[in-house]
């Protein structure tokens, strides 16, 4: 069966920002080397702890951040250094939704207020059809009766509420690729399921591309069709959601199952260390040597490529096939 071709394709990404240190000025490098696809209609769920680059990727995809090196493609088209109006232009088809709901809105203005600029600037409606359009959409994302909700400030909502808001606000660009920031964790957990099935229902309707960004395995399994597992700034395992979940192959994604409630691979690993990864420009070795319990001294001096195992698992271990 022939592979869907890639909406989003992410080519070697690079990340550099300037810190100072008592030697002076030096450079971390918190997305490094990061390649990836993601189909039309595909959900690519890119999981890691705090600090691991995933929302620095996302919002490099949205052109927030703006590349250090490689290429990213969106619909074919090159969006790794673009300005001015070809920029705007590209609103249209890719959009984000922010972790938090509350920050990501304005104070002062109503759910009406937040939806027909973009209804109007990016799908050019006006007079009723414009008032339509933002009926329609609370209605699509579950906030209803619209009369009731279309007057509301953002304080006036509960969280689930406002990232129902964000997801349509998003919507009303009618892009074809969404960023989704981890838009679920500062939500209570009894709402979580929503939201996510609402993004799935989505999908569905208007056959889109997502990039999901989580720390959260059990979300990620729900809600993508594949998995892409970062730490230090680069891939550790990639493969298709229910591959990862049945044979996880590097010691890191193993780490993170054994602290997900419910995991199969619940057994204990010890780790050697507990501090952050070293993220300076020009590190050598795999990010996760020096909390490894398996870690040799290969794994410190050699930087280890991301390689396949099977036709749809790549991991970035030195000792994948010894340890699986």
């Amino acid at each position: 069966m022939a592979q869907p071709s890639p909406f989003v394709e992410v080519d070697d990404l690079i990340l550099r920002f300037p810190v100072r240190t008592r030697g002076g000025r030096q450079f971390i490098t918190p997305v490094h080397h990061v390649s990836f696809q993601i189909a039309d209609g595909e959900v690519l769920a890119l999981v890691g702890e705090s600090g691991s680059g995933k929302s620095t990727i996302g919002r490099t995809l949205v052109r927030i951040l703006e590349p250090s090196g490689g290429r990213v493609s969106v619909g074919g088209q090159d969006v790794t250094h673009l300005r001015g109006r070809a920029l705007t232009q590209y609103r249209r088809v890719t959009q984000m939704v922010f972790q938090d709901p509350f920050g990501s809105l304005n104070p002062v203005r109503t759910l009406e207020q937040h939806l027909a600029p973009p209804l109007k600037k990016f799908q050019g409606y006006r007079g009723r059809a414009l008032s339509d359009a933002v009926d329609g959409l609370l209605e699509r994302v579950g906030l209803s009766p619209v009369q009731t909700f279309r007057g509301k400030y953002p304080h006036e909502l509960s969280g689930g509420q406002r990232q129902r808001v964000a997801i349509a606000r998003a919507l009303a660009a009618n892009p074809r690729f969404i960023v989704a920031d981890e838009p679920i964790s500062m939500l209570d957990v009894s709402i979580r399921a929503g939201i996510l099935e609402l993004m799935n229902e989505l999908k569905r309707e208007f056959k889109l591309s997502y990039l999901y960004i989580t720390h959260d395995l059990a979300s990620a399994r729900y809600f993508g069709d594949r998995i892409m597992v970062l730490y230090g700034g680069r891939v550790m395992e990639t493969a298709a959601s229910r591959e990862l979940l049945k044979r996880p192959l590097h010691p890191y994604t193993r780490l993170m199952f054994a602290a997900t409630p419910g995991s199969r691979w619940n057994a204990p690993l010890p780790e050697t260390r507990s501090e952050p990864p070293n993220l300076l420009e020009g590190r050598i070795g795999c990010p996760f040597a020096h909390r490894c319990p398996f870690a040799e001294a290969r794994c410190r001096e050699e930087t280890p490529e991301l390689r396949a195992l099977t036709s749809d698992h790549q991991v970035a271990c030195h000792l994948a096939e010894v340890l699986n």
